[in-house]
């Protein structure tokens, strides 16, 4: 009797040893697996460096804590690595934040404008004084960083409250949940969540590390190609001077080396590599275009205008604005207009394979 009631007791350990190994098993963390880039940086996302080999994306909480704290630090890591890393800011609102959302409408607001990082910069800077405040008196704070910043203050007050940036701000929330975001700030590096590191120097060697992994490589063979397209764009039926300087390349500040505007000219858009689309235009330039706008190729309505792939002597038009409103320029500055006189000299932007690596 003994003996069969010692097999039992044995038995049962196994059993309940057994079940803890198992469950100790399922409790450890499953190795770490990549996140597509479409749930990551879908074609509306902001980011600073489009054409880095190495991407930083943050989903935060404007109200956040921690993401105050992190801040400083990711914006020092953008600075110390310029156009070799890009940085993509995602919304993810926790609901215990009440001025969590309305902080995040405020910099989609300014982005319509082509200010999302300026207001991205100014609310976290001053997180302690709109944290405690109801949600009317902090979309009264953030309509002051809107005239500050020298936006349209009626434009930015309707924006705030519109539906397609609360849409924007849940799909951002969307992709959270599908990336398993449980908590703010969440990193992921080249598609791979971070445990987050604890200093400036732990993200610095992680990033550095990318780079060693994913080297800035250039080909060597790529064919020089110049050509010109024509581009008008509307944002909530107004026109975006493309002028401006914030969406223009220089020698000392090049936007993107294939495809920008220059010389202070904001209709003509110059081309240096084929197969480039308008989504990579206007992410070089930080402007923010919905998916689905519709545009206007050549007269012709095209239903998805990111995707397109314009060609030289194009007449596009971006948004709800006249058709007729594009200039018809780029002829003259392709040399395909004789009649119309010289394109003025052009300062040399543009990278291998544009004339300009000298």
């Amino acid at each position: 009797m003994k003996v069969f009631t010692v097999a039992i007791i044995a038995t049962l350990v196994l059993l309940v040893g057994g079940m803890f190994a198992m469950t100790r098993n399922n409790d450890k963390p499953s190795s770490s697996e990549k996140v597509s880039n479409e749930i990551l940086i879908p074609r509306s996302s902001y980011q600073t460096s489009p054409n880095a080999t190495v991407t930083l994306v943050e989903f935060g909480d404007y109200q956040c804590p921690a993401c105050g704290d992190y801040y400083p630090l990711v914006k020092k890591l953008t600075e110390e690595f310029g156009d070799k890393l890009n940085f993509v800011f995602r919304n993810f609102p926790l609901t215990q934040h009440k001025n969590a959302n309305i902080s995040a409408l405020a910099t989609e607001a300014a982005g319509l404008q082509g200010k999302f990082w300026e207001m991205h910069d100014k609310i976290y800077e001053t997180q302690d004084k709109w944290s405690n405040l109801t949600p009317s008196d902090a979309k009264n704070m953030f309509e002051g960083f809107a005239k500050d910043l020298k936006l349209d203050t009626e434009e930015f007050r309707n924006n705030i409250m519109s539906l397609t940036l609360k849409t924007k701000i849940e799909n951002d929330v969307n992709d959270g949940r599908l990336a398993k975001i449980t908590s703010t700030p969440t990193f992921f590096l080249n598609g791979e969540k971070l445990n987050n590191p604890g200093s400036f120097e732990d993200f610095e060697t992680l990033i550095k590390a990318a780079l060693v992994k994913n080297p800035i490589t250039q080909n060597p063979s790529s064919e020089k190609y110049h050509a010109h397209f024509d581009l008008k764009v509307y944002l909530n039926g107004k026109a975006v001077d493309l002028s401006l300087p914030q969406y223009q390349s220089t020698e000392d500040k090049e936007l993107d080396p294939d495809i920008h505007v220059h010389d202070g000219n904001g209709k003509v858009v110059h081309l240096h590599a084929k197969n480039i689309t308008l989504k990579r235009f206007f992410d070089s330039i930080k402007l923010t275009i919905l998916p689905g706008t519709k545009g206007y190729v050549n007269g012709k309505l095209v239903d998805n205008i990111l995707e397109y792939v314009p060609q030289d002597l194009d007449r596009i038009v971006v948004g709800n604005g006249p058709i007729d409103a594009v200039s018809n320029d780029a002829c003259i500055y392709s040399e395909k207009c004789p009649e119309r006189g010289k394109p003025p000299t052009e300062a040399c932007v543009g990278g291998l394979g544009t004339g300009c690596e000298e």
